[in-house]
């Protein structure tokens, strides 16, 4: 009933809610479907000043984005679920649904429930909760190929701890990816900058291309592999016959065919429990001399490495030469929206910080 600007529902699965000038108060602890009913409550109180197709339509979104976030937000911790008694955590479930509602778009919806959820698992007043609150409210201003860019700029600036098998992976994986920005424009840097993903100006000239920087961050897999020969004089000169030694050298490699490959992209990626049997020195010796054994692959050998998987890749390495891409540094927020693209497309957590240790 409504009075007095006062409005309660009770018996909502066994809790009792009061919404006054906007605020709720939730009594008796909450469910999934108790907090997506709080929320609808409110928006569809929004969908009155819509004309009739307006709302039928807002309506049908609400209902669809309400379910999925209940499918998504229902195996949840009781502790998580408790969060949307928090105003903050409302707030954002309330946006959540307008900014669907807005555009009815499939992809931008799952963003939308994937930050609400990630919201929910940091505490306000941190670093983390600002940059997600951003995240939040830029994500629907932009489009497919923005957030596409966002990505591949991302992935060019990240040391991946792959092997070359794993590598491959994710660069067939982001084929998807790729595709959306062929058509990128020096306006599509510039909106980045004004919706805060960027910042700089496009006089900015960087002198490493792609291809040089992967050439420095991966130079013990882009190279040609090291022959069994090769490698068994080295890992007799530096085992000496003891069976530990051996089996930590041979831990470095990946046998591919009759030919031996670094697993790790450099030196720096190695586990340091390894240098504990190894000493530090022995493994720097084994690395420079195993690469003094190999060539490493030139500019063009990489890119024809890369146009194998996807041709478009092509089209990538002069992009990222490009004056107007060269000259947009990213924000957090818009490193934020890239990695966690990027963590969707490997299947797997990237942390935001392994993009300034790169």
């Amino acid at each position: 009933m409504l009075t007095n600007n006062k409005q309660e529902v009770a018996d909502v699965q066994n809790s009792v809610v009061n919404q006054a000038q906007g605020d709720i108060i939730i009594h008796n602890g909450i469910t999934a479907e108790t907090a997506m009913e709080i929320c609808k409550c409110v928006v569809r109180s929004e969908l009155a000043i819509y004309t009739q197709q307006a709302n039928e339509t807002a309506h049908k979104r609400l209902d669809e984005i309400s379910e999925k976030t209940i499918d998504r937000i229902s195996s949840l911790k009781q502790d998580l679920l408790q969060r949307f008694n928090e105003p903050a955590i409302q707030i954002a479930l309330n946006e959540t649904f307008k900014s669907h509602i807005a555009v009815g778009d499939e992809e931008l919806e799952e963003n939308l429930i994937d930050l609400l959820i990630e919201r929910l698992n940091v505490q306000d007043r941190t670093t983390e909760q600002a940059i997600i609150d951003e995240a939040r409210q830029i994500i629907p201003k932009l489009s497919p190929t923005t957030i596409a860019l966002l990505t591949v700029i991302v992935f060019s600036k990240i040391v991946f701890p792959y092997n070359k098998a794993k590598l491959e992976e994710l660069i067939k994986k982001l084929s998807p990816v790729i595709h959306r920005i062929q058509n990128i424009t020096a306006l599509d840097a510039e909106y980045l900058k004004q919706v805060g993903c960027g910042s700089g100006n496009h006089m900015m000239v960087v002198n490493s291309s792609f291809e040089k920087t992967l050439m420095t961050d991966y130079e013990l897999i882009f190279r040609e592999p090291l022959s069994i020969e090769d490698f068994n004089k080295i890992q007799q000169k530096y085992s000496n016959g003891d069976l530990n030694r051996f089996r930590i050298i041979f831990s470095l490699f990946d046998t591919i065919g009759n030919k031996m490959l670094f697993k790790i992209p450099k030196q720096q990626g190695i586990n340091e429990h390894i240098y504990t049997i190894l000493d530090r020195a022995s493994i720097t010796a084994i690395i420079d001399e195993s690469k003094s054994y190999t060539r490493p692959f030139t500019e063009e050998e990489i890119r024809d490495y890369f146009a194998s998987i996807d041709t478009n890749w092509r089209n990538v390495f002069e992009l990222l030469k490009q004056r107007h891409v060269q000259g947009l540094q990213l924000t957090p927020v818009g490193i934020y929206i890239g990695i966690r693209q990027l963590s969707k497309i490997c299947g797997e957590l990237i942390p935001i910080e392994l993009f300034f240790q790169s």
